[in-house]
Formats: C-alpha cells, sequence, structure tokens
C-alpha cells in the first residue's frame, strides 16, 4: 500500500522551488525533454531570472522599484476600431456559443485582405475551389492570444529534438528560453555594427550550413533522422535594437528569404513591432511578399505593442495550410479555441476599409510623434540637451523645466549622464527602446566593490536607487567585455526624469578603479600566462618543491601546453590586465555531483605585482563567477607548507576542510584543502 502522504506536500517535495515565493518575474521554465538548457540559453535565462528577481530584495512588497526594461507600450489609447469592434461584438453577438477553435471564417477573411493588400502571395498554391488569385484562403491564417504562445506552438510543430531554431543576437531573449522549453536547441547569429545591426545573408548562409555540417558529423542518424537548422527567427523591426528592413532593404530580404529557402530552413517572420516604426515612409517589408518566399514563411502579427492592447494578448499567424491546420489542432488540444473578443479585436485593426485607414493614419501619426518625443527626451537625460533633434528641443525643455527639479538640477540634467552612451550605430528607427553603453565605468569602484560585469552594474544600480533595467546578456549582446543595458522610453515623462536623475546622481559616486582590469583571457595571453605560472612556481615554491623539479619548469613547454588547451578552457580562465600585460590569472573548474561544487585551480600573480591586491580580486571575481554560476561553495588546494597562500587564503574567509598527499614529480607533497562558502564571499558592500 502507498504510503500516505498530504497531496499538497508531495507536491511540494516533487517541486521544492514552489515553497519559495517569487517577485516579480516567475519562474523561467524548463525544456519539455527535461535537459538543460544548452549553455548559451542558460545564460540569458540566468540573466533575465536575476533582472526579474534576484537583483530584487525583501523590501519590494513595501517599496516599488523602477523597471526601465519593462516591454509596455507607451500609455496611450487603444486603437478605436478595435475597441468599437470588440462593444459591438459583446452587444450583438451570440455569446453563448463557442467559438470554432480556427477562429470564424468572415475574421479570417478580413484579415485575409488585409495582409494580401500588404502584397502577400504564395505563387506556388494548391488548387482547392476556394484559392484566390493570390494563390490564398482563409485557411492561411488562425488568430489566438499573443503571438508568444503562437512561437511556442510553432516550435512544437517544426523541429524535431535536436533541431535548431537560429535567433539573430542581439534579440528577444524570452523567445529563446520559448524555443529550447519547447524541446528544439537555439544557436545565436551575432549581428554587428559593420553590417549597420541587420542580418548580412552571407553571414546567415554560412551559419546555418556551419551548424547543419556538424549536426551530421554529432548525430549520423542515430536518431533515425539528423537534425538541423529549421527555422529562422527574422524580427522585423528589431527588439531590442529597433533596426528596420523595409523598402530599401527588399535585396536583403530577398537574399535572407533565398539563403533559408535553398536550405530547408523556415523564416519565422516576427512583425509585431511593424506599425512602431519613426519613418511612416519606411514600414517593414514582409518576407512573403516577397514571390517563391510564401510557402516557407511563417508570418506573426500581434496588437500588443503597435495598438496599445497589451493586456488583451491577440496575434494571428499567416503560413501555408500545412502549418496552420498543424497550429489549429494544437489549439483545440491545448486550449480548445481562441476567444472570439480577440478575433473582433484583431479584425478591427488590421482590414482594408477607408474607414481603417483613415483611423490608422490619425492614430499612427499621433502616436509616433509620442514616442520620436520620448526618445529625445531619454537622449536629452543620457547625451545631453544639445544631442536633441531641433524638432524636440524646446518640447524636451519645457518637460524638464516643469518638472519640479530646482535649477541647478536641472541644469545638471541638461547635462547628460556620466560615463554612458548611446552607440551612434544604435538609434532605434521603431519601437521604444534604447541601448546604453555602460562600459566606460567597467573597472570602477562603489564602496570598495569593483563593477566589473553587467549583474554588478545592476546591483549597483538597483543598490543605489532601486532601478532595474535588461543586461546585455539578456538579449544575446555579441560583445561580452562591453557593460549594456536595454531600457525603454515607453515611460510617463516625470517618471523617465527621476529615473535618469537617480542613475546620473548614483554614477557620481563612483570612484576610479585600479590600474588594471579583469576580463576573459585570450589566445594571445598564453604566452604571458606560461611565463607566470613558471616564475610563480620559482618564486612561491623555492624551499617548497625540489629544485629539480623547479629547474624542469620550461616557459616555452607550457606556453605550447597552455595554447593547445586554449579552447578547453578558455571560459574558465579570467586575466588582470595592464593594458597588454598580463599580470595574472585564475583558472576555475565546476564539479557536477561532487561533494564540493567548484574549485579555484589555480591563481598566479607576476612576481613584480605581488601585494597590491590583484590575486584578492581575481580570487573574488572568480567566486563572483561561480556563483552566478548558482556554485554554494569553492575549494582552493595549496602545499601545506605554503604559509604565505594559507595567510592569504584564511584572510579572504577561507577554511581548511581536508588534507591530501600530492605527486608532483617524483616526490610527494602534503596540501590543505581550503573551503569556501561563495554566498558569504559574495556579499556585496553595495
Amino acid at each position: 500500500m502507498l504510503k500516505k502522504s498530504e497531496a499538497i506536500d508531495r507536491l511540494l517535495r516533487e517541486n521544492p522551488e514552489l515553497g519559495q515565493r517569487r517577485f516579480g518575474l516567475p519562474d523561467i521554465g524548463k525544456r519539455i525533454d527535461g535537459d538543460f538548457f544548452n549553455p548559451t540559453v542558460q545564460a540569458i535565462a540566468d540573466a533575465i531570472d536575476f533582472y526579474g528577481y534576484e537583483v530584487r530584495d525583501e523590501l519590494i512588497t513595501v517599496l516599488k522599484d523602477i523597471d526601465l526594461g519593462g516591454g509596455n507600450p507607451t500609455n496611450f489609447k487603444p486603437f478605436p476600431l478595435s475597441i468599437k469592434r470588440m462593444k459591438e461584438s459583446l452587444d450583438h453577438s451570440l455569446m453563448f456559443k463557442y467559438p470554432y477553435t480556427e477562429g470564424d471564417d468572415n475574421i479570417r477573411k478580413i484579415l485575409l485582405d488585409y495582409v494580401e493588400e500588404l502584397g502577400f502571395i504564395n505563387d506556388h498554391p494548391y488548387s482547392y475551389e476556394d484559392i484566390d488569385d493570390k494563390g490564398l484562403c482563409v485557411h492561411n491564417i488562425t488568430f489566438l492570444p499573443s503571438t508568444s504562445i503562437a512561437f511556442n506552438y510553432i516550435i512544437n510543430i517544426i523541429a524535431k529534438p535536436g533541431d535548431v531554431i537560429l535567433i539573430p543576437g542581439p534579440n528577444y531573449g524570452l523567445f529563446t528560453i520559448r524555443a529550447e522549453r519547447a524541446g528544439a536547441e537555439v544557436e545565436i547569429l551575432p549581428l554587428s555594427k559593420e553590417d549597420k545591426w541587420l542580418v548580412n545573408p552571407e553571414k546567415l548562409a554560412a551559419k546555418i550550413d556551419d551548424i547543419n555540417e556538424s549536426l551530421q558529423k554529432v548525430y549520423n542518424r542515430r536518431k533515425g533522422y539528423v537534425p538541423r537548422v529549421v527555422a529562422f527567427l527574422n524580427t522585423n523591426p528589431s527588439n531590442p535594437t529597433g533596426k528596420v528592413m523595409g523598402e530599401s532593404e527588399v535585396k536583403r530580404l530577398e537574399a535572407i528569404s533565398k539563403v533559408c529557402l535553398e536550405r530547408g530552413t523556415f523564416v519565422i517572420d516576427d512583425l509585431v513591432y511593424r506599425d512602431l516604426v519613426f519613418d511612416e515612409k519606411n514600414i517593414a517589408k514582409p518576407i512573403s511578399t516577397i514571390p517563391g518566399s510564401f510557402r516557407n514563411t511563417i508570418s506573426l502579427f500581434g496588437l500588443s505593442k503597435s495598438y496599445g492592447l497589451a493586456s488583451l494578448r491577440a496575434g494571428f499567424v499567416v503560413a501555408d495550410e500545412i502549418i496552420i491546420r498543424e497550429l489549429i489542432n494544437r489549439i483545440f488540444q491545448g486550449m480548445d479555441s481562441a476567444p472570439d473578443i480577440v478575433g473582433q479585436a484583431l479584425a478591427g485593426a488590421y482590414n482594408i476599409t477607408e474607414e481603417r485607414k483613415k483611423v490608422y493614419n490619425e492614430y499612427f501619426t499621433e502616436l509616433r510623434d509620442i514616442y520620436r518625443y520620448k526618445y529625445n527626451l531619454l537622449v536629452s537625460l543620457v547625451s545631453g540637451i544639445d544631442a536633441v533633434d531641433p524638432k524636440y528641443k524646446e518640447r524636451v525643455l519645457n518637460t524638464i523645466n516643469s518638472s519640479g527639479l530646482e535649477k541647478k538640477e536641472i541644469k545638471k540634467l541638461l547635462e547628460g549622464m556620466p560615463y554612458v552612451e548611446i552607440p551612434e550605430n544604435l538609434i532605434p528607427d521603431a519601437g521604444f527602446f534604447v541601448m546604453l553603453d555602460f562600459t566606460k565605468i567597467k573597472g570602477m569602484k562603489y564602496k570598495g566593490s569593483i563593477i566589473n560585469t553587467e549583474r554588478d552594474l545592476l546591483k549597483f544600480f538597483y543598490k543605489t536607487c532601486r532601478i532595474r533595467f535588461l543586461i546585455g546578456q539578456s538579449i544575446s549582446w555579441p560583445n561580452e567585455e562591453e557593460l549594456i543595458g536595454r531600457v525603454t522610453f515607453a515611460l510617463e515623462d516625470d517618471l523617465m526624469i527621476n529615473a535618469f536623475k537617480l542613475m546620473s546622481d548614483a554614477l557620481t559616486k563612483l570612484m576610479p578603479g585600479d590600474e588594471y582590469m579583469i576580463r576573459k583571457n585570450r589566445l594571445e595571453d598564453q604566452e604571458q600566462m606560461a611565463h607566470i605560472k613558471v616564475d610563480g612556481w620559482r618564486n612561491a615554491y623555492d624551499n617548497i618543491v625540489s629544485a629539480k623539479y623547479l629547474k624542469s619548469l620550461d616557459y616555452q613547454k607550457q606556453t605550447e601546453r597552455y595554447i593547445a588547451s586554449f579552447e578547453e578552457y578558455k571560459d574558465l580562465v579570467i586575466v588582470a590586465v595592464k593594458g597588454d600585460e598580463v599580470l595574472g590569472y585564475s583558472c576555475y573548474d565546476i564539479k557536477e555531483n561532487e561533494k564540493y561544487d567548484s574549485e579555484l585551480v589555480s591563481l598566479y600573480i607576476k612576481p613584480d605585482f605581488l601585494n597590491k591586491g590583484i590575486g584578492s580580486s581575481l580570487l573574488k571575481e572568480t567566486a563572483k563567477i561561480l556563483y552566478e554560476r548558482n556554485c554554494k561553495n569553492m575549494i582552493i588546494w595549496c602545499f601545506k607548507d605554503n604559509e604565505n597562500a594559507k595567510k592569504f587564503y584564511k584572510e579572504l574567509g577561507g577554511n581548511i576542510v581536508e588534507e591530501k598527499v600530492a605527486l608532483i614529480g617524483d616526490e610527494s607533497y602534503e596540501e590543505v584543502c581550503f573551503y569556501f562558502d561563495l554566498e558569504f564571499l559574495n556579499e556585496n558592500p553595495f
């Protein structure tokens, strides 16, 4: 007989994470197959979890923070025709009837007419009688609550275990997580300033080919099939960069479509921000308007961002009938059907009536002006009033002057923020996000703690002014050495002014950092690191390790070993550098299913730079990295006779927990193991 147990207790035992209250974002979730996220996606998930939950403190229940990372559009009236149609539906529809899973055909026809007016065309149509002269019909469309749900279902439909979804970086980080939660793998296509932060078709082709070739070698049909890149996510306009591919980029879009078509890779064309472009003459061009592209493209539209209806959750999908059929099956199996009211709202926003054209022009003329103004308000707060578009300068000045601040505070505010920049080549053309570059404060200190990572950056702002925003790691920012934040300007003016004033005040409290900086090691560092290790042994272990062994150490051989193992260990080594000179380094390892979570394998400082705090900084930075990777403790082995090292580790909070005998060369030596509690070591004076 089964042991008696309270049902709720059993559930908690099986899901211990439910025993902890969370404030902010719910748990990121897990893959449907129970496997781990791949390291790239796990890093994104960790960063989003840190922003949405971990950085927040126990005061959050009584003291509100300021969220500059939110995805809400600005507080503007919802699209009038969507509201009108929903009201009419509530007044006149037979609300007692369950809707069809696929949605009402009349609504689907309205949406079909809309996308066909945009130029959607299927030049390889099926032979059904209801196919129109564009090669399409209502069976190419279905709607449901939000494009996020649609994206989840689509990944389930097109991807088998091991298949890859290729996503540009920077990106909307939650889509990378959703793709892996659905059981697919995610790879990132890094975008670059050289390509104006747009997709480079040649790099896209090379990336797909490289991934497919690697999968061919690894799997060799072990699963009965060879996984491949099954989809490329094309966000147009981009979240978060706000870059748009419109008619001026039609050749680029044609090339993207061709690259994917030739490789059997679907294009998921995310057009959610399409109407939020600043230039109405540069609306994002859907790939399905390009001849030959329709059957290989899955297009996503939604009301949330552009139409002021985020709380409604409404989106629709346009794709080949085969995709739509299975999407409808998944909707039926998961939620039975989308609410009819969702379809009514969509039909109110996406139709080809003259009324809609008139209302659309009035609505978006006003809304785009608001976003352009708010962007310039943010520019003034970051870069100073002289950086503002002359068209909006007086309006921005009036807003700041009427903010209730004292004259000296206003004068300081109009000078912009210290150390922070909006990258020149990342000025948004759409949406309501701005990338801020905080890299200039890297290495600076607050109350003795170094700001070296994006998490340090977020901790600093949260502890000094309770402000949060998304960091570069959460959006796949391609340059790990930069400190990047994604902030929204879809805020009330007073809130934005207050937030940036608080941030600016906090930045003035920073102190200059050390003459050196800590970063990941590079291939070109290996020769210097090899010399530091050899010199370190000869200097520190004289009279501890045999002279014969120390004499056998060789710069060239050590360099060759380091270079040969670089690819394997490059993510487990950090260096302290001054310019191009390496002053010291640490190497660490993460232990799975062992007594201790992690180990500081080695810590070496250039002899001329001993006793300058570099060793402490490297150890603390290593502890920080390990703690952020969910390690709870760290061990360090050192020679029992090395009194200097033992004193150093004790002063930093280490305790001896074990001893062992190690064979080095031809002789044996006693070693002691220092244990560090990483939570204690990471207590931050912020």
